[in-house]
């Protein structure tokens, strides 16, 4: 293996992506976020990292190297926002700063340099601003020198436990001309259980009352519109960054359908997953310590790019780079 393939970091988070690209067999040298307490999660797991915490409008400088990674805010690009999207002219779209981090993407890659470049995001990402975000970021790519290929991925068909569908944007340098980027292929399909893939798999065997570990409030409102139970042989449905809105322990009975956007509870065990069980159903490192309130360990985790997931994205790069 080729030593010294080096990666940057920005919008790191708890460090999910980079634990996958780190494992793909790359070194990360610099990273970024402004949340103290995914900080704090990253730099339990990556105590060697030139970790900057703060704004990252506020950096000047950013090291060289072989792969830039970039998890900008998906404020905004929700399936829950995408009414708001089509009231927008493209005025408004310039004027959201979150939404428009990309553009500090754009700055550090111009200093970066790299051979490469990923960036994950939520679904909405593609229909936002009726498709001209999405067009917008290929066209600033391509304007420095970068061929973007993208899809749509589920996390589960690639071995994690639960059903999480993202947008990667993978960048190829141009004048790299002997290689071209697919996506992976699919390793884990509907049919038949598989390794790792199920509730059972991950956390079968937790603590089953885990006291002081997962929110206790009242289901109401928006959290009862929808299915929130899948069974222990099923992988779980999207571990969210808000702990009032994570799925149900598999324990119990199922939900029962009521009528359109109207779900019941049923039977006597009922209760939210941890954070803990989700950070297992993510994939992150057992390594990985949180602080803060329970809402922010849920935050934290919920945010954060299953490791498994990044790793196989990763993986045809890190291929070509050890040739």
């Amino acid at each position: 293996m080729r030593e010294g393939i080096k990666a940057v970091s920005l919008f790191s988070g708890c460090g999910g992506f980079d634990y996958g690209v780190k494992q793909a067999g790359a070194e990360i040298v610099w990273a970024n976020d402004n949340d103290h307490h995914a900080a704090y999660a990253y730099q339990s797991i990556f105590d060697d990292v030139d970790f900057h915490l703060g704004d990252i409008r506020k950096v000047k400088l950013f090291p060289r190297a072989d792969i830039l990674i970039g998890c900008y805010p998906c404020t905004g690009f929700s399936e829950a926002a995408r009414r708001r999207w089509k009231e927008f002219e493209e005025r408004d779209i310039h004027q959201n700063d979150k939404n428009f981090l990309f553009e500090e993407f754009l700055r550090a890659l111009k200093v970066v340099k790299p051979k490469f470049l990923f960036v994950e995001n939520v679904r909405g990402m593609l229909s936002a601003g009726g498709g001209w975000f999405i067009n917008e970021q290929i066209r600033a790519f391509s304007e420095l020198g970068y061929k973007i290929t993208y899809s749509q991925v589920d996390a589960s068909e690639y071995g994690v436990a639960q059903t999480r569908k993202r947008v990667f944007l993978v960048g190829v340098k141009k004048t790299i001309k002997d290689f071209k980027y697919s996506f992976p292929k699919v390793t884990h399909g509907s049919e038949g259980r598989n390794e790792s893939r199920t509730l059972r798999d991950n956390i079968g065997g937790m603590v089953e009352w885990p006291e002081g570990e997962f929110y206790d409030g009242s289901f109401h409102g928006h959290y009862l519109t929808r299915n929130r139970k899948r069974a222990w042989d099923q992988p779980s449905f999207t571990i969210v960054a808000h702990g009032h809105h994570v799925p149900l322990h598999p324990n119990g009975s199922p939900m029962s359908f009521v009528s359109t956007d109207k779900w019941k509870l049923q039977g006597e065990f009922n209760r939210r997953l941890s954070w803990r069980e989700c950070a297992k159903i993510q994939g992150l490192s057992s390594k990985m310590k949180l602080d803060g309130t329970l809402l922010d360990k849920y935050r934290v985790v919920g945010n954060s790019v299953p490791p498994k997931l990044s790793k196989a994205i990763v993986d045809p790069v890190l291929k070509y780079l050890n040739q």
